[in-house]
């Protein structure tokens, strides 16, 4: 399985107060807060920590079916943190993720995988955020249909095959990103 989130920047420093009072105790742990408080970009940090939980969020989701977040219990680690990406760790109770993330001047991109072989089969593609952007996804598209359920969850088709694909849609401010395996099943 695979999910992924991303923050334009510029958006969500219009939207966002992170530093009211309570939020960082209710979005992360001790640790993570020290790391937004630490940072040299304490926004950034930020939003790279909501990005990798809420990517791995995406995952847990999927797999039960439970639409529900709570911040507090995906908690991130081993971070490795460099100028333009960075890789980690989410751990939500028993389960782990792998994390990649890109880091913009203007976005910050994470992807979430179950696997380190998951990496590998990834295609990313960067949208309009617009409301008929499965539209434009299909057209740049020579084998898969991008569809949603009815509960609004993102569905990918091989259309030779009828294989349901792994797929991930994020979008926020200016961007939005479509992530997805050409050889990472659904049911995987």
């Amino acid at each position: 399985m695979i999910g992924n989130d991303l923050v334009d920047l510029r958006q969500a420093a219009i939207e966002s107060n992170w530093r009211r009072k309570g939020y960082l105790v209710k979005v992360c742990t001790p640790e993570e807060q020290e790391l937004v408080l630490e940072a040299s970009k304490p926004d950034e940090m930020l939003w790279l920590i909501w990005t990798m939980k809420e990517a791995a969020c995406k995952i847990i989701q999927r797999k039960t079916g439970i639409r529900r977040y709570e911040p507090i219990n995906f908690c991130c680690g081993s971070l490795n943190i460099n100028k333009k990406n960075s890789s980690g760790i989410v751990s939500y109770f028993k389960d782990s993720f792998l994390m990649r993330s890109e880091l913009s001047d203007t976005f910050i991109h994470s992807v979430a995988v179950s696997a380190l072989k998951d990496f590998q089969h990834l295609h990313l593609q960067y949208l309009r955020p617009e409301p008929d952007y499965r539209t434009a996804f299909n057209r740049l598209s020579e084998f898969y249909q991008l569809a949603g359920t009815p509960s609004g969850i993102p569905e990918l088709t091989h259309q030779i095959t009828g294989q349901k694909h792994a797929v991930s849609v994020s979008h926020h401010g200016d961007y939005l990103a479509v992530i997805y395996s050409d050889s990472l099943l659904l049911a995987d």
